[in-house]
């Protein structure tokens, strides 16, 4: 076995395709593709964003942690398909608002390494 085998930081970074689902479960057009949590950009943001915590608990300043999570969707977040509207940070950013339930999709997505890694094909 090559170690090399066992890496996944690449395939995280280079993203996967969520199929978003509508409120009643059924899909819709819109692909967004995103980052894993084991891409080297999420986990530089998840080390900033956690110092930032720190940082506001120790001077009892509020954090947002709803915009937390959405900070850490958006910095994960690479484009998408399947919608007439260009892809840009701001309209993402309304996107997660405004439906709490595609965000809660693509954080899940995000979550589950194996969406990013590709199945090897077993030797007969």
């Amino acid at each position: 076995m090559k170690l090399n085998q066992l890496y996944t930081a690449e395939s995280h970074e280079s993203g996967a395709e969520v199929q978003i689902l509508d409120i009643s479960g059924n899909k819709t057009p819109l692909k967004i593709k995103v980052r894993g949590v084991e891409s080297k950009t999420v986990r530089k943001f998840k080390k900033k964003r956690l110092n930032a915590y720190i940082e506001a608990k120790q001077k009892e300043q509020e954090f947002d942690e709803d915009e937390f999570i959405i900070e850490g969707l958006l910095e994960a977040t690479i484009g998408w398909v399947g919608t007439d509207e260009k892809f840009s940070t701001e309209l993402c950013r309304e996107l997660y608002t405004e439906a709490p339930h595609v965000a809660e999709q693509v954080d899940d997505f995000i979550a589950e390494k194996r969406n990013f890694t590709k199945a090897k094909r077993k030797k007969s």
